[in-house]
């Protein structure tokens, strides 16, 4: 493990920005601001708030830590391209953690995260591989053990542990989609193109 240095680690897979710079167990400097738009403007000026706040440069870093999903559709792809990019530019690996694996960090392997989603569904599970995405009026509270997401600091913690502990995981981080967007292409009307 690599408790002695520095790891930074944010998650915009929800309606907010949420950053942390950790060293070791310790917290250094945590910035969340609720916001439903407008991640990919700001996130790398709290970014570098964070590491200004603590007297640091991007060069003092070991790690970058992502939150990978699941969640909002563009604002996992903000926060895991960001990360991408970083480690390229850095030079140090971005480790990509799950909201499951956060969401669970610390529980026993019987328990099965609930994580929001948007218009009244959920995404249960263990992992990416198990979960579900259903609704909420059908979940079942009496069969199991319902972690529910944790606070975005808590959230963010959990996820720099995680990055500290997977010494061995330096593939590039990727969005952790458990159902298609929503999003699709007006199929009625074809697309316009240049002449």
């Amino acid at each position: 493990m690599i408790y002695d240095r520095y790891v930074i680690v944010f998650d915009t897979s929800d309606k907010y920005i949420a950053a942390a710079l950790y060293r070791g167990k310790e917290n250094i400097h945590t910035k969340i601001e609720l916001m439903a738009k407008g991640q990919a403007e700001k996130l790398m000026l709290i970014l570098n708030e964070l590491l200004a706040t603590s007297s640091l440069n991007w060069s003092d870093l070991s790690r970058i830590g992502v939150c990978t999903g699941p969640g909002n559709f563009t604002g996992i792809r903000i926060s895991v391209s960001a990360a991408r990019g970083l480690a390229l530019g850095l030079e140090i690996p971005a480790i990509g953690v799950t909201s499951f694996e956060a969401t669970l960090y610390g529980h026993s392997e019987e328990n099965m995260a609930l994580l929001p989603a948007n218009k009244g569904f959920c995404y249960v599970g263990s992992n990416p591989k198990n979960a579900k995405f259903i609704s909420e009026d059908k979940i079942n509270h009496e069969n199991f053990k319902y972690i529910h997401r944790p606070s975005p600091k808590v959230h963010l913690r959990n996820i720099a542990f995680l990055t500290q502990e997977k010494e061995n995981e330096f593939s590039r981080p990727v969005p952790c989609y458990i159902k298609p967007a929503d999003a699709s292409p007006n199929l009625n009307k074809p697309p316009i193109l240049f002449k």
